[in-house]
């Protein structure tokens, strides 16, 4: 049974291609997440799902990186 994450906007990700998921307020603490990001930006991989704050991004197994407005432990309820 394939299953999905309704991510924020009309972006749904199949759960399966999640690789990581991370709180922004934790990882943006760090200098190598931060680079990452930028460079995910820079790199057009980095997709934003929300018209507010974002809460956490998700990586997934083709490089995209999604910023969105859920906390990561939303997501992993979700999830699993």
């Amino acid at each position: 049974m394939m299953m999905y994450l309704h991510a924020g906007r009309d972006t749904v990700i199949r759960t399966k291609k999640i690789v990581a998921v991370f709180d922004l307020d934790y990882a943006s603490q760090n200098r190598d997440t931060l680079e990452f990001l930028k460079q995910a930006e820079k790199e057009k991989r980095l997709v934003n799902v929300t018209d507010e704050l974002p809460k956490a991004f998700i990586l997934t197994d083709d490089g995209k990186v999604y910023l969105t407005q859920l906390s990561s432990q939303t997501i992993m309820g979700r999830i699993y």
